[in-house]
């Protein structure tokens, strides 16, 4: 089934229309009647249609091809008052500016997003890890490995870090090439963002994924060699600090530790000796 609006290049648009993968990726958000969710980028309407038809209270979707806007107002007539369709672009809003009198532990976010801007949307969802219960993403099957990677597998790095620090995610589905409008040419996966309550460390967000980044810059090097440029910067001694089971970064990679041991790391450079 192709989809009532005709795919734009620019806007790395691949639509799905694939209606019962739209509907189990819908089904994955467990929303409630006391839930309310945002939507990434609707297009032509195959999640949006779904969202509608599950319990949720009300859904907000938002597109930045003003054309979406049009082709889903007939379903916004039909959703009596539950749906709600806008132009604009996702990054530039807060999802608890769009439902300010909702609790965090009752909005969700769900979207198939474009390849070409998945890094930007999966960070700007994990600053926003204390506005929101879940969300349910769609993205290149790739990129999804590297949000679920273990250390030591070559898909472990810097996201690996990001979603660990901000929720507990898990790839709940794959979805092939022929489930889309115009074919991809990679295979897709959809993945379920479960955002914390706390962080699992105190180091703030922001400053951590400087380090981190810095730590994974050059993965073949030790960590003394990749961190040389972040150590002068903020003036820490690489070559003193040792983990608690007598390792030192002199003999070790980013992709050797967990993300609980470079938390650790970073905390003994900036704070102090590690206990």
């Amino acid at each position: 089934m192709k989809p009532s609006l005709a795919p734009k290049k620019r806007l790395s648009q691949n639509f799905l229309t694939d209606s019962r993968t739209a509907q189990k990726i819908a089904s994955f958000l467990e929303a409630r009647p006391d839930d309310v969710v945002l939507e990434i980028g609707p297009g032509g309407g195959a999640l949006t249609e779904h969202l509608v038809r599950t319990n949720v209270g009300r859904v907000v979707a938002v597109d930045l091809d003003e054309r979406a806007v049009d082709v889903l107002q007939s379903l916004v007539k039909s959703a009596a008052g539950r749906l709600e369709v806008r132009r604009g672009n996702v990054l530039q809003l807060r999802v608890r500016d769009v439902f300010p009198s909702i609790p965090a532990h009752h909005r969700l976010v769900i979207g198939n997003i474009p390849y070409a801007i998945t890094s930007e949307i999966l960070f700007w969802l994990f600053d926003q890890r204390h506005d929101l219960r879940s969300a349910v993403i769609m993205m290149q099957r790739e990129v999804a490995k590297r949000c679920v990677a273990r250390p030591g597998s070559k898909d472990y790095g810097i996201l690996s870090i990001a979603t660990w620090y901000a929720s507990s995610a898990t790839i709940v589905a794959t979805v092939q090439p022929g489930s889309f409008f115009p074919r991809p040419s990679v295979t897709s996966a959809v993945v379920l963002f479960q955002f914390r309550d706390q962080t699992p460390t105190s180091a703030p967000f922001a400053p951590f994924m400087e380090f981190v980044r810095a730590a994974f810059g050059q993965r073949r090097k030790v960590m003394t060699n990749s961190l040389a440029g972040w150590a002068r910067q903020h003036g820490a001694d690489l070559q003193s600090l040792v983990l608690p089971d007598g390792r030192r970064l002199s003999d070790l990679r980013a992709e050797q530790l967990f993300p609980d041991e470079i938390a650790q790391v970073y905390l003994g450079l900036v704070e102090g000796p590690i206990a």
